[in-house]
């Protein structure tokens, strides 16, 4: 015998006992509800949380009124209409209460109607907050992840042609918000964007609360046609608005990721990889804007991720696969040999040689640069020290990231390096590129002095590539300013900027620096720039990079002018 059958044999007041006993070891909310005199029976614990006045309630359609979410009593209405005139038994649905702060909660609603011994229709259930299951929000009112991914399944199984479009949104200082006033402070300002999105989208599209300060918009078709560009900058109104109405009290903005494709055989896993990558795109591009997903630019930042983990392996095994290659650099009076740059290289059985403008930002990115930069230092160091045995005045030019200025200890790297080496100080230099851009703070520069008191060289490298060029030259007091290729095209293709450049060397020799001119790669660009009067030339005219046992070969056995 099924309990239906023993609840059908009891009284209204029996059944009411069980419900009450049953209450006890559950965390739902049993209720009883006589839809044929509209008579609602709850357990005690949900009048303590939602606006029930008692235990029993009378015309109880008027009561919920009261409890439930506005928008979804109708809906409510209409199911309970069904189960009274007998068309369905069975009553499931997921909807908002109320509770006794106005707060709204998301509810699932199950129960069995059973005819009572007075031929009564009885719905009986229980009634469980969605939020404990993770799948609605307290706090904003919205469906949690865990219903996205229920709904999204089902709609890409069913109807995946029908979803026009995704859009993920972040609050861009949500952390901020947090750490300066407070969780509650953030709480606010989730139920505010959550007010605004939902004041914007057609009242069929789906919102949904994810992770932390992150909703997500769902258009699946149901109701009128919006451009994702105008619901995001509609969005951003509102929160503007918003903040004007409160005297700026509290300012945020918010970045969008946009997803618009075929949905068909796409799984949900795809769709949150894909939305997460464009919102974090928008993020890094600047926030406070919105950006589509865009397939090629996805796949080149999974290329990335691939070479990180590649990279870490080899820096792993012994910095397998990174070799350093050496360009020559030569006297401007009478082309000797004077000098080299070290260039990194690396070489990996999966991508082959990888171009250093992809690698290195990698290895910034990563931290990675710290330890190959001390193994460039080292390398480079060594093979110095060998090829001064050929020209006692040789030196040796490293480039620095300034990754490695801010987060090692660079001095005691260089002064280690050296007295481990043995290697005269002057006959290393430390290239800084003027292009990366930093703020010198005090360590900065206090590091800066410590190296030029040790004597050794900083150069100033792609000088003209950048917009602080004189500051630059105060701050880090190089004694090397490298003239950038592209400055050095500019000025062989017109009058004007070749006056700059000589004006430029002249300026550096007034303040006791020499200057390399890079990218020299036909003699007559060398008879035309020479009357500059650089002090040094780096350029394919003059050779390539090359590995240290073939730069032995070209370039130490004789130092003759071309």
């Amino acid at each position: 015998m099924s309990y239906l059958s023993i609840l059908q044999g009891m009284s209204l007041e029996q059944i009411q006992s069980v419900i009450e006993i049953m209450q006890q070891s559950s965390e739902a909310y049993m209720f009883i509800l006589d839809l044929s005199v509209d008579t609602y029976m709850v357990a005690e614990k949900a009048t303590k949380r939602f606006p029930f006045q008692s235990t029993v309630i009378e015309n109880c359609s008027e009561t919920l009124k009261s409890v439930v979410y506005p928008s979804d009593y109708e809906r409510l209405a209409a199911e309970l209409e069904e189960c009274r005139s007998g068309e369905k038994d069975i009553h499931a649905l997921e909807y908002r209460w109320l509770d006794r702060m106005g707060r709204v909660v998301w509810i699932s609603c199950k129960g069995t109607v059973v005819t009572g011994t007075e031929g009564h229709r009885l719905l009986i259930g229980a009634v469980t907050e969605m939020g404990a299951k993770a799948k609605a929000d307290n706090i904003t009112g919205l469906r949690r992840e865990a219903r996205f991914r229920l709904d999204m399944e089902s709609t890409l199984r069913d109807q995946p042609e029908s979803v026009r479009y995704l859009m993920r949104i972040g609050i861009d200082n949500f952390k901020e918000i947090n750490e300066k006033e407070g969780v509650e402070a953030g709480d606010e300002v989730l139920r505010e964007l959550a007010e605004c999105i939902i004041k914007t989208v057609d009242e069929s599209v789906d919102i949904y609360r994810l992770v932390a300060d992150e909703f997500m918009i769902a258009d699946t078709g149901k109701g009128v046609s919006k451009e994702p560009g105008a619901v995001y900058r509609q969005i951003q109104r509102s929160i503007a608005a918003m903040a004007e109405s409160k005297e700026y009290s509290r300012f945020y903005t918010v970045s969008a990721g946009v997803l618009e494709t075929d949905f068909s055989g796409r799984s949900v896993e795809e769709l949150m990889r894909y939305t997460e990558f464009a919102l974090n795109e928008a993020k890094r591009n600047g926030r406070n804007q919105m950006v589509s997903f865009d397939r090629e630019t996805f796949d080149v930042y999974l290329e990335r991720l691939d070479i990180r983990k590649l990279l870490r392996q080899d820096v792993s095994h012994d910095f397998r696969g990174f070799e350093l290659y050496y360009q020559p650099i030569v006297s401007a009076e009478d082309y000797r040999l004077v000098g080299a740059e070290a260039l990194l290289r690396w070489k990996n059985e999966k991508f082959g040689n990888v171009s250093p403008a992809v690698f290195i930002p990698v290895l910034e990115e990563s931290g990675l640069i710290i330890p190959v930069g001390q193994y460039v230092l080292w390398e480079a160091a060594k093979t110095c020290k060998k090829w001064k045995e050929y020209i006692p005045g040789f030196h040796i030019n490293v480039n620095l990231s300034y990754v490695q200025l801010y987060k090692s200890d660079m001095m005691h790297d260089v002064e280690r390096c050296i007295r481990e080496v043995g290697l005269d100080p002057e006959s290393l230099v430390l290239e800084l590129t003027e292009s990366g851009y930093i703020e010198t703070n005090d360590r900065i520069k206090e590091l800066f002095k410590d190296l030029k008191s040790r004597n050794i060289d900083l150069a100033l490298d792609d000088f003209g590539t950048g917009y602080s060029n004189m500051r630059y030259l105060k701050e880090i007091d190089a004694k090397t300013v490298k003239i950038d290729r592209s400055f050095v095209v500019q000025a062989l293709k017109n009058e004007y900027d070749y006056n700059i450049i000589s004006h430029i060397i002249d300026m550096v020799h007034s303040l006791g620096s020499v200057v390399c001119m890079e990218g020299i790669e036909e003699k007559e660009e060398l008879s035309k720039m020479m009357a500059t009067k650089p002090d040094m030339i780096q350029g394919y005219y003059f050779g390539k990079p090359t590995p240290a046992g073939q730069f032995e070969k070209e370039f130490l056995q004789t130092t003759d002018s071309p």
